[in-house]
């Protein structure tokens, strides 16, 4: 408990600065008495000085130091020394100098060097006191804390002036200041500010942590998604690689089965042409041994026959001349033809130019068409679209399915547009209320402005009148509660005194207190006992809560290990077995796991081959139709106007056969013509039908032979021969077109039909695989699911036979211990005798205080009760008046509050207006 000691004034005030006036306070009261002015308030502002470093009011400019002009000296120095035990017990020394100079203009003060220090003889081991601080700011803030109270306590309680001792009638304001700073309200105010700013801060990194960890969650699972999805690619690519092996070996094979095949073509191709060419070289070889044997055999009949043939001859010529012409109008008309489809071939090519550009334009559409179907088919998920080309009916097929997803939007669509139409249609009803209601609101609104008005005017006046009353009601609370305040006091102490037995009590504590001091010996003598054993008992206690923690996380992993379980295998867990439970659910689920891979792998497997062999298939009859559409062109423009190919090789062999039998026939007539003119110059006979001719006849008959002769001449031959090739070599070109028709009847017939049935077979079957291949998928990725949540728990159960093989053998330590301990008498650690002594400890030093605080409160309450008595009576005249004065402002504060209410109600009416007001305003148009 903190008290004073000795004060020492040098200096101040009526003090003298020539010698040292020492003033020394007794226990349990010390009593100043003095004429006026003899200095007994400059004793309390010295105290106050010297313990708060705050002087007395109005002492600016040195009033508080001794006066220079009395002590006829330029300059004065004060000092303050004071001597006290702190709350702790320690001896402490504050000084405190201080000093005035004379000047011109008048006193100038200032402060000098200030010193707080230990005034125990101990403070070192020299004996000398030791400096704590010679700073006038740091020792404001330690003399108070020494001291054990606060700075305001001091200057508004224990040492306050007289001129500041009417603080507890001042202004409420400043009232609850001073309160404040004595009870430290301020600071606990501001501890609780404090602490909610911290738990405001906590709150949000707490909100933030949540977040970052709901983030993180997220993260591991996508994290996790991610490793499975690389996972299941990489088993696709493990996959696809056999398949390519597979492919690239069937590839492999076909290319050396085509090389084959192209080889035998080839040889079949060389065959096939020298054969034709051997079969013309035997078509012309046997003209020629006809042109031979017509040239040598004679002519069969008689002369009368061979004479009829001679006169048919000559209409022979002429039909023939007829032909001739006929044949060169048709040859005419053939060339302008000819030009006429020229000119036609020319238009088609363009035409055929124009309409490949358009196929690879139309191609291209079909293509994107197919990448918008397949994309559109993955966003509204519509599947069993992946494979290219897509056909005619699979592309009307998911049009119609798109077409229901639209129909769906639009039904949505529809519906919100109905609940928007009735949501408007209630918009406008509502605002045309509003507007009726606001028009009643302005009004009321201004006639409540009118009543505010008229009641705050009255309000005015009444609270300027209860100003000068405001401080009565805390003056008579104040003087009440101190006269209860007083003789609750007066009877509790009279009451304490009376049946407060002291002197029995002060007994009691002497007595206690050396039976605790007793048992502190007893405990001591213990714990040096107990230190030759501290390892062991170190390691018993550690060994103890060892067992209990991982006791207590045994328990917490094993019924999250139970949960996950038992969600997975419906069956419980048992503690003893969980390794082997887990392990074993672990096998099976691995087991499922490679069922469903090989499912999955041989699902995937049958899905892609469909899908390509589809691919493959279509691309097979494309091609199949293109080379077959080339081939119809290539032999159409080769045959032209023939309907077939053999009719077209029929005609070209009729007229090789003709020009044969013309080109023969030249040949013979030649030399018989020749012959005939002669024998018919010498002796006017025909020898061809031994008739004599006139010389008129004659003359015909030559110019007959001539004619003839002329026909069959040598550019006649060379004409008909070149014909003659043409022709040859037209049915030649007919002929290597034979295999081109062969081959396009093979491919109409058998190969394009074939094709085509292969497709309709996989595109029947490709939407079970394809259902097959995602089940299997769902089905695989649970089991892997479940395999992570199996492999957790086999790291829990792991986790669980570690620690209850640790907390055995821990265990087992602790009884080895125990035994140990037991055997020399205690098992008591010294941490629990050395709590045991510093509990009697604390409560030794509590019973010692307790002691001194009943021998302080005899002598505070007997001192206090004649205080109380000589107070009560001055203090209930004074309650009186002040009551008589309340009741007058009581009538006063409820006419105020009356219109008060009345004001509120208006204002309350006022914002309701403009509230429905801006609600209208603000009211968005829909």
């Amino acid at each position: 408990m903190a008290c004073l000691n000795k004060l020492a004034i040098r200096g101040i005030r009526s003090f003298d600065d020539k010698q040292i006036s020492i003033i020394e306070f007794f226990s349990p009261v010390t009593v100043i008495v003095g004429h006026n002015g003899s200095g007994k308030t400059t004793i309390i502002e010295c105290l106050k000085y010297a313990t708060t470093g705050d002087q007395p009011p109005n002492t600016r400019g040195g009033a508080f130091v001794h006066d220079p002009k009395m002590a006829n000296e330029k300059e004065v120095k004060a000092q303050v020394k004071l001597r006290f035990h702190a709350a702790n017990g320690t001896r402490m020394l504050a000084v405190r100098n201080l000093s005035v100079t004379v000047k011109k203009t008048g006193l100038t003060m200032k402060t000098l060097e200030s010193i707080l220090s230990l005034a125990d003889s101990g403070a070192d081991k020299s004996g000398k006191r030791g400096t704590i601080s010679t700073k006038c700011a740091e020792m404001d803030t330690e003399i108070p804390q020494l001291l054990g109270v606060s700075k305001a306590v001091l200057e508004n309680v224990i040492f306050c002036h007289q001129e500041d001792s009417y603080w507890p009638l001042a202004e409420p304001s400043a009232l609850k200041k001073k309160f404040d700073d004595i009870f430290e309200a301020t600071r606990y105010t501001k501890a609780l500010d404090s602490i909610k700013s911290l738990r405001k801060d906590r709150t949000a990194e707490l909100k933030a942590e949540k977040e970052r960890l709901l983030s993180l969650s997220r993260e591991k699972v996508h994290s996790d998604k991610l490793k499975d999805r690389i996972a299941e690619l990489n088993a696709k690519i493990a996959s696809k690689e056999v398949e390519y092996d597979e492919g690239k070996q069937e590839y492999d094979a076909v290319v050396e089965a085509n090389r084959k095949f192209q080889e035998y073509n080839s040889k079949f191709r060389e065959i096939y042409t020298a054969v034709e060419k051997l079969e013309g070289n035997k078509a012309t070889m046997l003209s020629t041994l006809g042109e031979l044997k017509s040239k040598l055999q004679e002519l069969p009949g008689s002369i009368s026959e061979l004479e009829l043939r001679v006169k048919e001859f000559d209409a022979h010529v002429t039909a023939f001349k007829q032909s001739k012409v006929s044949e060169e109008r048709i040859k005419e008309d053939l060339e302008e033809e000819l030009h006429i489809l020229q000119t036609r071939q020319r238009g088609l090519l363009a035409d055929h130019g124009r309409f490949t550009a358009e196929a690879d334009e139309h191609k291209r559409r079909l293509a994107d068409r197919e990448q918008l179907i397949r994309e559109i088919g993955d966003l509204f998920g519509i599947k069993g679209y992946n494979y290219s080309p897509l056909e005619r009916p699979k592309v009307i097929e998911f049009i119609s399915r798109l077409s229901d997803v639209q129909r769906k939007q639009k039904v949505e669509f529809e519906k919100l547009q109905a609940d928007l139409k009735t949501k408007n249609e209630e918009y406008h009803r509502n605002l045309r209320a509003l507007d009726g209601e606001l028009e009643g609101h302005k009004s009321q609104k201004q006639r409540l402005r009118e009543q505010i008005t008229e009641r705050q005017g009255k309000s005015s006046k009444i609270e300027r009148t209860l100003e000068e009353l405001q401080l009565l009601p805390s003056s008579l609370r104040t003087l009440q509660d101190e006269i209860g305040v007083d003789k609750a006091r007066l009877e509790k102490l009279k009451n304490d005194i009376k049946a407060a037995n002291y002197d029995g009590r002060l007994l009691e504590k002497t007595e206690a207190s050396r039976t605790l001091e007793e048992k502190r010996e007893q405990l001591s003598f213990e714990l040096q006992t107990l230190s030759l054993e501290a390892d062991s008992r170190a390691r018993l206690e550690f060994k103890r809560r060892e067992v209990k923690t991982k006791g207590d996380e045994i328990q917490r992993e094993f019924e999250v290990a139970n949960m996950k379980f038992k969600k997975l295998s419906g069956n419980e867990l048992e503690l003893e077995t969980i390794e082997g439970e887990v392990d074993r659910l672990y096998r099976e689920k691995e087991q499922e796991q490679s069922e469903c891979d090989s499912e999955a792998v041989i699902a995937n497997s049958n899905l892609q081959k469909a899908d390509s062999d589809l691919t493959h298939l279509k691309s097979q009859l494309n091609s199949k139709r293109t080379e077959t559409k080339n081939l119809d062109r290539n032999l159409k423009e080769a045959i032209e106007d023939f309907p077939s190919l053999d009719a077209a090789i029929v005609d070209a062999t009729n007229e090789l056969n003709h020009r044969r039998s013309l080109v023969g026939n030249m040949l013979g007539t030649s030399s018989v013509y020749e012959s005939l003119l002669n024998v018919g110059r010498a002796r006017r006979v025909c020898t061809a039908c031994n008739r004599h001719l006139t010389d008129q006849e004659f003359t015909v008959f030559e110019a007959h032979v001539k004619d003839s002769m002329k026909k069959a001449s040598k550019e006649s031959i060379e004409h008909n021969k070149e014909e003659l090739a043409d022709w040859e070599s037209e049915l030649s070109r007919l002929q290597k077109l034979q295999p081109m028709q062969v081959a396009r009847d093979q491919m109409k017939t058998k190969e394009i039909p074939l094709l085509e049935e292969q497709i309709k077979q996989q595109e029947a079957a490709h939407p079970e695989i394809s259902l097959k291949a995602e089940k299997v998928g769902e089905k695989l990725e649970a089991v892997r699911r479940q395999l992570k949540d199996i492999l957790t728990m086999k790291q829990l159960a792991t986790t669980i036979t570690r620690l209850q093989i640790e907390v055995a053998k821990a265990k087992k330590d602790i009884d080895e211990i125990e035994k140990t301990l037991s055997q020399t008498g205690s098992t008591r650690t010294a941490d629990d005798v050395q709590n045991d002594i510093s509990a009697i400890s604390v409560e030794f030093q509590k019973n010692n205080r307790e002691k001194n605080n009943i021998t302080a409160e005899l002598e505070r309450q007997t001192r206090t009760s004649r205080d109380l008595e000589n107070n009560l009576h001055h203090k209930e005249l004074e309650e009186r008046d002040l009551a008589n004065k309340i009741r007058d402002k009581d009538r006063l504060e409820e006419d105020i509050e009356r219109m008060r209410q009345e004001i509120g109600v208006f204002s309350g009416q006022a914002k309701t207006a403009r509230s429905l007001r801006r609600r209208h305003r603000l009211m968005p148009y829909k």
